[in-house]
């Protein structure tokens, strides 16, 4: 399942995925298949990524209907 929300909020923050993947110390790679759905991230990245977002865990990753704001 392809994560919008998270594609949502980095897009929202103007960061490229290698930005935020450099903030949260994981490959650009591991973070494109996160937010395509190929892989879950690992519980601490999650939490790393709802932090340097300022989102739930559950908006980032399982609310498909979670409005972010710009």
């Amino acid at each position: 399942m392809k994560r919008n929300n998270l594609v949502s909020a980095r897009k929202s923050k103007g960061w490229t995925q290698d930005e935020l993947a450099a903030r949260v110390d994981i490959s650009r790679a591991y973070l494109s298949n996160i937010e395509r759905g190929v892989y879950s991230p690992s519980l601490k990245v999650a939490q790393r990524l709802s932090s340097i977002l300022g989102l739930s865990t559950d908006t980032l990753f399982f609310n498909d209907n979670a409005r972010l704001s710009s």
